[in-house]
């Protein structure tokens, strides 16, 4: 039986990793069920019997690169907390030094940002980006009901600006080829952010 469980969890990863390699080559639109049973070798009917159909597939390699910052700034979005936008700067440094070392995350933000296709299997890009803006109002709405978000940004703008922030510069270092360190870089310019959002000193 452990051998049979173990056998069916290394054909999940293998057609996850094809899957994640011809999306990040080819688009999503382009890549084929087909071909990414081909490249995973396995037959359509392995395929289907872990994934139902595309989006399901894209769900889990999303799942499979969510990273921990995430999940925390989830439940704190739902707690109390004394100082939430240092919260979001250390969650976003974090979140920066995470997608520096892990392969997986990079191409999954490669895979969002380059199909921006409108269709069923992007939903789920548009889904996570609204639920991420969310969790950012939320959790900037509590700086603004202690006093310490800048009365010039609503909780909502200050999520903006964030996301803009970390987005770009994930985009800029992966279209540059990596030719800066993304965490060290990112530290300065989300401190120089989060600096922003605080109330002006008097």
């Amino acid at each position: 039986m452990r051998k049979t469980a173990e056998d069916a969890e290394r054909t999940r990863l293998s057609i996850l990793d094809a899957a994640e390699l011809l999306f990040l080559e080819n688009g999503i639109a382009h890549t084929t069920l087909e071909r990414i049973s081909r490249a995973a070798g396995v037959t359509r009917g392995a395929f289907y019997w872990h994934f139902k159909d595309k989006s399901e597939l894209l769900r889990a390699l999303q799942e499979r690169s969510d990273p921990p910052q995430a999940a925390m700034l989830r439940v704190a979005a739902e707690q109390s907390h004394g100082d939430p936008l240092q919260l979001l700067e250390t969650a976003s440094c974090e979140f920066l030094q995470e997608v520096e070392g892990d392969v997986h995350l990079q191409h999954m933000i490669e895979i969002m940002s380059s199909n921006p296709h409108a269709g069923e299997d992007m939903a789920l890009f548009a889904e996570t980006n609204t639920e991420m803006h969310e969790v950012l109002s939320k959790i900037s709405r509590r700086a603004q009901d202690l006093g310490q978000l800048n009365p010039d940004f609503t909780p909502s703008e200050a999520a903006i600006a964030l996301m803009s922030m970390v987005n770009g510069l994930l985009s800029e270092w992966l279209r540059s080829n990596k030719c800066f360190k993304l965490q060290e870089v990112g530290a300065k310019l989300i401190r120089y952010q989060i600096n922003t959002l605080k109330v002006p000193p008097t």
